[in-house]
C-alpha cells in the first residue's frame, strides 16, 4: 500500500507510519451489480490501519488497531481490541537485535495480536526479502510460542509465489486489489476474484490470505487514480471476498487517517462507516 509514493523505507521502523495504496494497476473484471444484503462477518479480527481515536474505531467494530511497539500505546487502547504493531519494512532484512527486543518485550501481552513486517514487497526490488522475511517470523512464533501473528501485505501477483508462507513463514497475508478507480468507475469486482486466484496458485494457503477491503480514494490528491468506494460499492466488495476467503484470520480495511496518496478515507464516509459496522456487528 505504501509503494505508490514511496512512503516506506528499507530500514526497520520502530513506529506506526502511514500505511497507503498500491501503485496503480490497469486490471480486467467488468463491474457487477452491487449486492443486496451484507454477508455473514467471516472473523472477528477487523483490523484498520492509520487508526486517530480508537474508541470510535472500536464503536464501528474494529477489534485490531494499527500501533507502533510502544507498551503505554497499546495499554491504552479500548478493551475488547488488540493492537497489530507496526514494524515493517519495505524490503524485508533479517532480524536484528533491535528487533528481537520489540518482539520480545511484547511477547507475553495479550493486548498484542501480532506483528505487520512488511508492505508490499515485490521480488525483483527485494529478491532477498522472502530468507530475511523468514528470520522474523520463526522468531515471532518461538518466543510467542505461536500465540501473535505476523503479516504481509503483498500487491504484484508476480511477486506471490516468491513471498508464499512456506517461504517467509508468515502466518497472515493480504491480498489487496483495489476495484473502485477512475479507470473502473463502477469497480471493477472482478480483480477481487483475479487476485486471490492468483494467490492460490502460486502456493498462498487459502487459510492464510487477509481480504483487504477499500475504503479510500484520491479524490483529493495529486495522484488522482482510486475512487472512494459507494456503500453499495462496498456491500459488492464484503460479498466477493466472503465468498472467495469464507474464514480469514483477520481482514483489513484502508484506512482510517488520510495520506497524500489516500484522502478521502473512511472516517470521511458515513455511507461506509454505515456499511462496516452493519458488517462487524453481524
Amino acid at each position: 500500500m505504501k509503494s505508490l509514493l514511496g512512503l516506506l523505507a528499507a530500514a526497520c521502523l520502530a513506529v506506526a507510519p502511514a500505511h497507503g495504496p498500491a501503485a496503480a494497476q490497469a486490471s480486467p473484471g467488468a463491474a457487477a451489480p452491487t449486492a443486496s444484503a451484507l454477508p455473514a462477518p467471516t472473523t472477528t479480527h477487523h483490523y484498520i490501519a492509520n487508526i486517530g481515536r480508537p474508541r470510535t474505531l472500536k464503536r464501528l467494530g474494529f477489534t485490531v488497531l494499527d500501533t507502533g511497539d510502544s507498551q503505554a500505546e497499546i495499554r491504552t487502547l479500548p478493551k475488547g481490541t488488540q493492537a497489530l504493531v507496526w514494524l515493517g519494512q519495505g524490503c524485508p532484512t533479517r532480524i536484528t537485535p533491535t528487533f528481537r527486543r520489540q518482539v520480545s518485550r511484547l511477547a507475553a501481552s495479550p493486548r498484542v495480536f501480532g506483528y505487520y513486517l512488511s508492505d508490499e514487497p515485490d521480488v525483483v526490488g527485494c529478491p532477498n526479502g522472502p530468507a530475511a522475511l523468514a528470520t522474523r517470523a520463526r522468531y515471532i512464533r518461538r518466543v510467542t510460542h505461536h500465540t501473535q501473528k505476523s503479516f504481509v501485505v503483498m500487491s504484484d501477483s508476480s511477486s506471490y509465489h516468491a513471498y508464499r508462507p512456506a517461504v517467509t513463514q508468515v502466518s497472515m497475508v493480504g491480498i489487496d486489489p483495489y476495484p473502485c478507480s477512475t479507470a473502473h468507475p463502477r469497480c471493477a469486482f472482478g480483480k477481487i476474484k483475479e487476485k486471490v486466484t492468483a494467490a492460490l496458485r502460486a502456493g498462498i494457503p487459502l487459510g492464510s490470505i487477509v481480504p483487504v477491503y477499500q475504503a479510500f480514494g484520491q479524490e483529493n490528491t495529486s495522484d488522482h487514480y482510486y475512487n472512494l468506494p459507494s456503500g453499495h460499492q462496498l456491500r459488492t466488495m464484503l460479498d466477493r471476498w466472503a465468498t472467495l476467503v469464507p474464514h480469514p484470520k483477520m481482514d483489513y480495511s484502508y484506512g482510517w487517517g488520510h495520506q497524500d496518496s489516500a484522502n478521502p478515507t473512511l472516517r470521511d464516509s458515513s455511507a461506509l462507516k454505515k456499511v462496516l459496522r452493519a458488517y462487524f456487528a453481524g
